[in-house]
């Protein structure tokens, strides 16, 4: 389950005649397990593309089989991003160091550098007068062969007040004040509570930044003996768990990763993934 210890190496590969870029996929790259749509919002339309199918998805103002989005500006370019879905759940926006940017909830993306996307996430490419809104299921089903075609309706979703379980996976960071202060990691923990929090936000940044994965950093860190299994939690539901940490992840769309979460057993870092 490891990934590179640095961010990904993203390229832009030419091809041995002249013609245009192509995308060279991270190895992290994997078929998704959820249900993700790209709803593509004009005046008063709405087409909604499935984004799920396969593990990445070029977009661009190239008109050819190299691109499975097109963008129709000018301003756009050839090969001007890419949305690939992560080994352990989530979703990524990568700018392909376009001429003219890409844009995430209003803020200008860094170039060749992956970033975390969550239900309702709107993007913009350079001068496109659209919106392009990420969408998730809420559940563990994948997309049927029959609801592959963008003109069919919206995959039904499960409102959030209604989930009856979720699935996690945590990094936990004891201290010397919670109700066991001994873990597989350290028979005798000393940390103070600040400590931890101290050690949580650097996890937190490592992890926001691309440079590992949530998986193999619980693997090393966390002093759950969840680590065992990558921190995956497995499904559970309301009432299984403490009650901060319950209601930090039923709070989480799926893909998205927490702050830190303090609760009886420590301070924690939350990846909703079902």
């Amino acid at each position: 389950h490891e990934m590179d210890s640095n961010p990904p190496q993203l390229q832009l590969v030419a091809s041995q005649v002249a013609g245009p870029p192509t995308f060279v996929p991270p190895k992290w790259a994997h078929p998704p397990g959820q249900v993700w749509t790209l709803e593509v919002r004009s005046a008063s339309v709405v087409n909604k593309i499935p984004i799920d199918l396969k593990p990445w998805y070029t977009l661009g103002r190239l008109a050819d089989s190299d691109i499975d989005i097109q963008l129709d500006s000018p301003n756009c370019s050839r090969l001007h991003a890419a949305l690939v879905h992560h080994k352990d759940g989530r979703l990524f926006l990568i700018d392909l160091g376009s001429s003219h940017g890409t844009r995430l909830n209003g803020k200008s993306l860094v170039p060749n550098k992956p970033t975390n996307l969550v239900n309702g996430s709107a993007l913009r490419f350079a001068d496109l007068e659209r919106d392009f809104v990420i969408r998730v299921q809420e559940s563990d089903k994948k997309r049927k062969a029959d609801e592959s075609s963008h003109s069919n309706p919206e995959p039904k979703r499960t409102a959030p007040g209604n989930m009856s379980t979720v699935r996690a996976s945590h990094l936990l960071v004891k201290h010397k004040d919670v109700r066991r202060p001994s873990s597989w990691k350290e028979p005798v923990i000393t940390r103070t509570k600040e400590e931890a929090l101290q050690k949580i936000e650097a996890f937190h940044e490592q992890l926001v930044r691309g440079d590992v994965e949530f998986a193999a950093l619980a693997s090393k860190e966390s002093h759950c003996s969840s680590a065992k299994s990558g921190g995956d939690l497995g499904e559970f539901h309301a009432g299984m768990m403490q009650k901060p940490f319950e209601d930090a992840t039923f709070a989480l769309k799926i893909g998205e990763l927490s702050g830190p979460v303090i609760t009886d057993s420590g301070v924690h870092l939350i990846l909703r993934t079902g």
